[in-house]
């Protein structure tokens, strides 16, 4: 009798647990058209701001356990799903460049630059690193961590890399040189804003795109009418003023609504001047924290789940430890030849840094100053009450005077500021201040309410827009707006149901709306160029270093140290002419899927079209023609490799079809090759 009670009350915990499970994936699928793996579903829970997520959504969750409950009442019989074993496809060899003669030399030197202890970040050059690349692990099961850092074999050397195009040895663009030479442009200082979940598409909104068709539709018109879109002209009228693309909001009869006033921020930039904007730019990662790896530090981000690279060290240095090298390169005084002043770097995020181990890796890479959530709220017990807005945390305007006294004490002290900022308020659920009017931009009313995340989405977009502005007006105010380098850029685009019906967010979505961001490198002395090119954030870095040495923004050895170091980037430089392939070389894009370890987008700059591939064995491959299908509204998919080849070949012809079978191969090999380079060891 006993045995039987203990059976029956571990099947009924079992059967809740079970309940509990089914209710939380079918909630999940309701809300995303996606599936999570329960190891994601492990780092949301044991994290107290990542539990903020799935308590956010935790309605979808109860009524399909409901549902779950009344169709098991009535079925009365289990049922039980056979699962199929897929074929794994074996990932190419790693292409090893080590018997060149070239690259053996490359990994003996030692840049004479380098004081005699490497400083943090550029250990790649200890002589263990450098001599020992091709030391085989042979010592089978042991007690290492996922990063071994004794491993060898974490050495990049750019010499032997069969996937590296360069474009430093070309002349800069022909729009930048006379500004260049004449000693016009000065950059004292580096801001480097990254946009959370921000949409290529919609910095700026621009009428007649194809987002702005969606918009106009559900308010039954195909271009909208002039209510409508006077009302979409006002969502991001700064952007349009940072990347120089404008809006082009007409009225039917051809009329102007006129300049949108922007009391956040007097621009007073003259007519062709502004900077770069890259026109086609793609993020490296649909997660957050990999994309801002990839951003800050010039490296492709770890094909794994989670934030794994806070755990290890960048096979590149990251700006903040470049800054700290040029620092320690020079005397510590005060001065007022800014070539010869000390930097200053310093990140402000209105949210927490403590989800998914982000704050470790903020310190890791060598911030001087942090400011995130808990500073915040620190300061907040002796002045104002912060309005939370999200899960996360407060709307980046908490942040004002945080970045106000950073600015005062940089300048007080002469030192030049690399200032990084996060924002948040763009990512879901999209929440933004009560005093915040918010607008009604896409119809949410009966049949349309279906719309209403994009609106919420569209409205934090405004808000941020506003920000952007405030920070620009910081600056002037200031002034030192003339001699500040400011780079935008999103670290990962947001699908919606407008974009593909079945599925929304960025967890298990290859779509390209996901992808697509904006990159802009801001500065009132830089000549205004729309730079085309399919490239990702991943040559933000050396374009900085580049744009540094070029406007003679260092002194002699710095200048000398960062054209050495830029040649070691993967990543092309934006103010040259792109490169999108040399010597029989493709200029390849990677682009990883969230969660990190499933997925993997493709393109390359020289093609049309873009593979998402499976890295596991539970997701199809999938073809898009981004030329003729802008979209992605008729991908291509299939269970393996050979029949999607044969898809191809009918559909897009023989060349798409070998780019597809050449692209697969050579993202399984860049797949391994970054887990030799983290010193990445799963397990």
């Amino acid at each position: 009798m006993a045995i039987t009670k203990v059976g029956r009350l571990t099947g009924c915990l079992f059967s809740l647990a079970l309940l509990g499970a089914a209710s939380s994936q079918l909630g999940f699928f309701y809300r995303t058209g996606s599936e999570f793996k329960w190891t994601d579903a492990q780092r949301y829970a044991r994290d107290k701001d990542g539990l903020g997520v799935l308590l956010n959504e935790v309605d979808a969750a109860l009524a399909a356990g409901l549902l779950v409950v009344t169709v098991s009442w009535f079925a009365g019989e289990s049922v039980y799903r056979a699962a199929g074993e897929l074929l794994a496809m074996t990932g190419m060899p790693i292409l090893n460049g080590s018997n060149s003669s070239g690259a053996w030399q490359y990994r003996q030197r030692r840049p004479p630059w380098l004081p005699e202890a490497p400083p943090s970040g550029f250990s790649k050059w200890s002589l263990k690193n450098s001599t020992q690349e091709n030391a085989q692990d042979t010592r089978g099961g042991d007690d290492r961590s996922c990063h071994d850092e004794q491993y060898d074999g974490k050495f990049y050397n750019p010499v032997g890399d069969p996937l590296k195009i360069t474009n430093h040895d070309s002349d800069i663009l022909s729009a930048l040189k006379p500004a260049f030479a004449h000693g016009s442009v000065r950059i004292r200082h580096v801001v480097l804003i990254m946009l959370e979940s921000y949409r290529e598409e919609l910095f700026p909104l621009q009428q007649g795109s194809d987002i702005h068709r969606r918009i106009a539709r559900s308010h039954g018109s195909r271009d909208g009418d002039d209510e409508v879109n006077e009302r979409l002209s006002h969502i991001c009228p700064i952007a349009e003023k940072i990347t120089g693309k404008s809006g082009r909001w007409k009225r039917r009869d051809g009329t102007s609504f006129g300049q949108v006033p922007t009391p956040e921020w007097n621009d007073t930039t003259q007519h062709g001047f502004g900077g770069i904007n890259v026109v086609g730019s793609l993020t490296t990662a649909s997660l957050s924290f990999k994309s801002m790896a990839a951003i800050l530090c010039g490296v492709w981000p770890l094909p794994v789940d989670n934030f794994e690279e806070s755990e290890a060290q960048s096979y590149q240095p990251c700006i903040p430890q470049i800054l700290h090298l040029f620092n320690q390169l020079k005397e510590n005084k005060s001065t007022d030849d800014f070539l010869e002043q000390q930097w200053l770097s310093a990140f402000f995020q209105s949210v927490t840094d403590g989800y998914d181990r982000q704050h470790k890796f903020d310190s890791e890479i060598g911030f001087d100053h942090i400011v995130t959530r808990k500073r915040l709220e620190q300061d907040a017990k002796e002045h104002a009450i912060l309005e939370k807005i999200n899960y996360f945390g407060y709307p980046e305007t908490t942040l004002r005077p945080h970045i106000r006294e950073y600015i005062e004490k940089a300048l007080a002290q002469r030192r030049r500021m690399f200032l990084s900022h996060f924002t948040s308020t763009t990512h879901h659920p999209w929440g933004v201040p009560g005093a915040f009017q918010s607008a009604e931009y896409v119809n949410t009313q009966g049949p349309m309410a279906w719309h209403s995340d994009f609106n919420s989405y569209l409205n934090a977009m405004r808000f941020t827009d506003r920000w952007l502005g405030e920070l620009l007006q910081t600056f002037d105010d200031y002034g030192i707006a003339d001699e500040t380098l400011l780079v935008f850029v999103g670290d990962h685009g947001q699908a919606f149901k407008e974009d593909v019906a079945s599925k929304t967010g960025t967890y298990q979505n290859g779509h390209i709306s996901n992808f697509r961001v904006p990159i802009t490198f801001r500065h009132p002395r830089i000549p205004r160029v729309q730079y085309n090119a399919l490239a990702t954030s991943l040559s933000i870095l050396p374009t900085i270093l580049d744009l540094l040495v070029s406007t003679g923004s260092l002194n002699g050895r710095d200048a000398a140290v960062a054209s050495d170091l830029i040649q070691d980037y993967e990543g092309q430089s934006f103010i040259r002419p792109y490169r999108d392939t040399h010597n029989g070389r493709r200029a390849w894009n990677f682009g990883i899927v969230n969660s990190g370890a499933s997925m993997l987008s493709v393109t390359s700059a020289d093609a049309p079209w873009r593979l998402v591939m499976p890295l596991d064995q539970g997701s199809r491959y999938r073809l898009t023609d981004l030329k003729s299908d802008p979209l992605e509204l008729e991908p291509l998919e299939k269970w393996s490799l050979s029949e999607l080849a044969s898809e191809v070949e009918s559909r897009h012809g023989v060349n798409a079809s070998r780019w597809a079978v050449e692209a697969e191969a050579v993202a399984r090999w860049w797949a391994t090759e970054r887990k030799r380079l983290w010193g990445y060891k799963a397990g």
